[in-house]
C-alpha cells in the first residue's frame, strides 16, 4: 500500500473506517454540527482528510440516513 503524506499533518489514513473512528467523527459532529471538516484532521482527533470525513457522515453515519 502506497503511503501518502500531508507535510503539515503527517501520514493520512486510508481504507476502511474502525468503530473508534466513527465514534470519533459523530462526536465530533455532535459538538460542533456537520461542518468545518478540515479541522477534525487539524486538532489531531483522526487521520483522515476532511473530505473523507464528511463523505463517511453523509452516506453512513448521519441519523436521519434512509438505509
Amino acid at each position: 500500500m502506497r503511503r501518502v503524506y500531508d507535510h503539515d499533518m503527517g501520514e493520512i489514513k486510508k481504507g476502511p473506517w474502525k468503530a473508534e473512528e466513527d465514534e470519533v467523527l459523530m462526536k465530533h459532529v455532535k459538538k460542533y454540527g456537520p461542518k468545518d471538516w478540515s479541522s477534525i484532521r487539524s486538532k489531531g482527533l483522526l487521520q483522515r482528510t476532511g473530505k473523507s470525513c464528511r463523505l463517511r457522515w453523509v452516506n453512513k453515519l448521519r441519523p436521519d440516513l434512509k438505509k
